[in-house]
């Protein structure tokens, strides 16, 4: 009678916490459900929404977590209530959870998977969006120096005459003038042209689509003519490492190619004789390329980022199958994004846009 009575009064007990077993197992299943919605959320979202749905699908990841152990725990109780005569059921219980287990990393696998394509894709579109703005070397020149608008401006907005690298990087030497800067009417040792960033000439739509005003003086550099020619045909690259306020702070590299050329004064006639500066002690030496390789400057106010990040594409497309090619400014977006105030419309936004363009073509489109 006693035994009768002790398993009467267990029963009920036993049937509340298999009740609260039940309950949490559709909990857990309720809260996999909404971590997998976020999760799909989180993948169509545009790119300015993506931190807020990362958020949600992290609290939901929490959620299916504290799930997990409010289940574990109701399953111990029962398993205590139930004793070795109720080995079977729980066994049976436990099959079920290792089924849904495996079911659930299926669908983290097949989840992975579907991120990874999405990611392949971007960078498809990416690709396909930069080559469409790629820049090519130019050969001819036609830089101009104390003469033009565009060179007034140029200097207007630089607030000097002098090449900006060099007054930087040497502004010691600015007394060793050679003597036929003094015909010319120059007033710096490292007389500047103005060159386009992004070339005048056949260039026109990308200051239509990209909003990047080709004749703007943020377009432009002030450089030594050697400077500029070789900057214009990609074989040296500005890259940002830094900002402080209004002024950005640029590092060179040179490609491997140029690096033992010396850097030369060209005068408006062709002729030309070496650039000397101060690399040690008291006496001049010709400055080579590789002098420059790796040095950094700060220029204020800054250039257009955006057209010196398709510059410095141009270069590493024509240099990226050296021994030691330039970088790859794809792989340095940050460097640039943190330094332009208006990356997220020149890149995040087009591609963005671009994306909408080929989803939009592929709805409309008849089977």
């Amino acid at each position: 009678m006693e035994e009768d009575a002790g398993r009467s009064s267990e029963s009920p007990r036993l049937k509340q916490a298999q009740a609260e077993l039940k309950e949490a197992q559709a909990e857990l299943k309720e809260a996999q459900a909404e971590l997998q919605k976020a999760q799909n959320a989180w993948l169509s979202a545009a790119d300015k929404d993506k931190d807020i749905h990362e958020n949600i699908v992290q609290s939901a990841e929490r959620n299916v977590q504290s799930a997990e152990r409010m289940r574990d725990a109701r399953l111990d109780a029962v398993k205590q209530m139930q004793g070795t005569s109720a080995q079977s059921s729980e066994h049976i219980l436990v099959k079920k959870l290792d089924e849904l287990k495996e079911q659930w990393a299926e669908k983290q696998e097949q989840l992975a998977e579907t991120l990874e394509q999405v990611a392949k894709n971007e960078a498809l579109l990416m690709e396909a969006f930069l080559n469409r703005f790629t820049l090519t070397p130019v050969s001819h020149y036609s830089s101009t120096t104390l003469d033009g608008e565009w060179h007034r401006n140029a200097v207007e907005y630089y607030n000097t005459k002098s090449c900006l690298v060099l007054q930087k990087l040497f502004p010691e030497d600015f007394r060793a003038r050679p003597r036929w800067l003094y015909a010319t009417g120059w007033e710096s040792t490292f007389p500047a042209v103005a060159e386009h960033i992004i070339p005048k000439k056949g260039w026109q739509f990308v200051q239509n689509e990209l909003g990047i005003q080709i004749d703007s003086a943020r377009n432009s550099l002030l450089l030594l003519r050697h400077l500029e020619h070789t900057f214009q045909d990609g074989d040296w690259s500005l890259i940002p490492v830094g900002r402080d306020g209004g002024a950005v702070n640029f590092k060179i590299y040179v490609s491997q190619e140029l690096k033992e050329t010396t850097v030369n004064y060209i005068d408006r006639n062709g002729g030309s004789e070496p650039v000397v500066v101060k690399k040690a002690g008291p006496k001049l030496k010709p400055l080579k390329f590789r002098d420059l390789h790796e040095r950094d400057f700060w220029i204020q106010p800054p250039p257009f980022l955006r057209a010196l990040f398709l510059k410095a594409r141009m270069a590493w497309q024509k240099h990226k199958e050296d021994d030691q090619p330039l970088p790859d400014p794809v792989q340095l977006t940050n460097a640039f994004s943190e330094s332009c105030d208006k990356w997220n419309d020149f890149m995040v936004g087009r591609l963005l846009s671009s994306i909408k363009q080929q989803k939009t073509a592929g709805e409309t489109q008849s089977p």
